[in-house]
């Protein structure tokens, strides 16, 4: 029995193998027996948040003669994983979960599968170190949903959803995590060279970027926002004007859901495959404080026959972040509020969508994605 009180966050941590470096599998692809733990973990840091639920999906079957349950089917189990981190120069959980994609695109990271395992320590550790009391270990996940906040107040963080049908608890934790860590001296990777964990100083503004059609970035430096916001220059870019910049950017939130289907087959009781319902919305809302209001158009016959053009989207964070929403993104609502009789400001809500086109790349990728 366990002499755990509790489970705090300084006795938790959290890391992700590839999905192929667990064995043995059997012909059908699914790790069998005991030894399917993995080997080539990689930690995840600047952890704010972890939570698992699973789901036991129940199907009944009643007959003719009588009213009791003639049988309660357990389905599979839906296994979901959901965790938070600070943008802190270390691999995003994204790329820590898709660590072989082919390329940085959402269709090139769709198909990556992962092992992903928590560690749970003795309350009495001042970290997460040594020979943890329990792992849960989950195979065969998948990245179902991404969320990116860039705040004026506070952490920029990165929310990542994964999916699976897979969990297991293992008692002495899972062998090949690894032990060391977490010794009391971990610190943002990106400490040295961009002040550490990102906030609203280190979303780089600037200038020198540019977007071809296709979404390619050229340049080496600055983001790229929409131009119908007002004080966005004609290149996207947000400039000085004064002490300040010329449109005040207030809270930056990108999302997608990936909408995960399970494909079966006859003979094979688990699913063979978890693929991503495309296509799939991408979603940017930007907030910000207005001087003027909203300055949008919405005309229902406008000259020309669209009150809207395609806009780029394309934001660099200093500690290494880069989150590109291409060159098709479209103004879906705008809401203007705020600047009440209590004395509160005047905002505006940009909320644009287009579909499929996310790419995130890190520095730290371990696919090697960077660009």
């Amino acid at each position: 029995m366990s002499n755990n009180n509790r489970v705090f966050y300084a006795i938790q941590a959290l890391g992700f193998a590839p999905h192929d470096q667990l064995c043995p599998l059997d012909p059908s692809g699914e790790h069998v027996g005991s030894g399917t733990h993995p080997s080539g973990f990689v930690v995840a840091h600047g952890v704010q948040s972890v939570g698992i639920n699973t789901t036991f999906n129940l199907e009944q079957v009643f007959e003719l003669g009588q009213l009791e349950l003639y049988e309660n089917i357990e389905g599979i189990p839906d296994i979901e994983l959901t965790a938070q981190k600070v943008l802190d120069g270390y691999p995003l959980l994204y790329h820590l979960a898709t660590p072989k994609a082919t390329s940085a695109t959402l269709v090139g990271r769709s198909n990556e599968r992962c092992f992903g395992a928590l560690n749970i320590y003795p309350d009495t550790f001042d970290n997460a170190s040594g020979t943890p009391l329990q792992s849960v270990g989950m195979s065969g996940m998948y990245v179902s949903a991404l969320t990116y906040t860039l705040n004026v107040d506070g952490n920029s963080t990165e929310d990542t959803t994964l999916v699976g049908n897979n969990k297991q608890w293992v008692a002495s934790g899972l062998t090949h995590f690894a032990p060391s860590v977490f010794d009391g001296s971990d610190e943002p990777l990106s400490l040295t060279y961009s002040g550490g964990v990102a906030r609203r100083e280190n979303i780089l503004m600037g200038s020198g970027c540019s977007m071809a059609a296709d979404g390619t970035i050229t340049g080496v430096s600055g983001s790229i926002w929409p131009i119908e916001i007002a004080g966005i220059d004609s290149s996207g870019w947000n400039l000085p004007s004064g002490d300040a910049y010329a449109a005040h950017l207030q809270t930056v939130t990108i999302s997608t859901d990936l909408g995960r289907e399970e494909l079966f087959e006859l003979g094979r009781r688990g699913p063979y495959h978890r693929f991503v319902s495309f296509p799939t919305e991408v979603t940017c809302a930007i907030d910000i404080t207005t001087s003027e209001g909203d300055l949008i158009n919405a005309l229902a016959d406008p000259s020309g026959g669209t009150n809207l053009a395609n806009q780029k989207i394309f934001i660099w964070v200093e500690e290494g972040t880069r989150i590109n929403l291409g060159a098709k993104n479209k103004l879906s609502s705008v809401t203007y509020g705020g600047g009440d009789a209590g004395g509160g400001n005047a905002t505006t809500s940009f909320n644009y969508s287009n579909f499929n086109s996310l790419k995130v790349t890190h520095e730290q990728d371990p696919a090697g994605l960077s660009t």
